[in-house]
């Protein structure tokens, strides 16, 4: 199968979505996804093995998070894969505060499911963003 862009870029905007009818018919049963970041801040993020296991994790996306627009800034499709750089803007539902925020996100299809998929977050400025504060000190503060 050869990933058009109009298969990936629907891909991608059914994962925006974090419901999970939109989301199940790209994940197949043995699906793989890692979803980088912290887990102690952001609970969904870890390995996810399994159709149940990942739509678990965008069930708690949802819970935790409204998506208040995306746009791809990037995307690239190739034979059996597909890659975006996205930025989105979200309402944090812990913090009522809105985070804008980059995502990178690939995905390896077989049949039209994404077997393997990663997704790596800009998660420190999120958390910063949700905090409302610098988490990491400047250098010309620590010399």
């Amino acid at each position: 199968m050869t990933i058009t862009p109009k298969f990936a870029e629907n891909f991608f905007a059914a994962l925006a979505t974090c419901k999970r009818d939109q989301i199940a018919p790209f994940v197949p049963d043995d699906a793989d996804w890692l979803i980088v970041g912290p887990i102690e801040l952001f609970p969904y993020c870890g390995q996810h093995i399994g159709r149940e296991a990942v739509l678990a994790a965008y069930d708690k996306i949802g819970q935790r998070i409204e998506i208040r627009s995306r746009v791809t800034e990037f995307l690239a499709t190739g034979q059996d894969c597909a890659s975006a750089l996205t930025r989105f803007t979200l309402l944090s539902h812990e913090s009522g505060r809105e985070i804008s925020v980059r995502v990178a996100q690939f995905a390896r299809f077989r049949y039209a499911g994404a077997h393997e998929f990663c997704s790596i977050t800009d998660t420190l400025g999120a958390a910063e963003q949700m905090f409302g504060h610098t988490l990491v000190a400047s250098p010309a503060l620590v010399a």
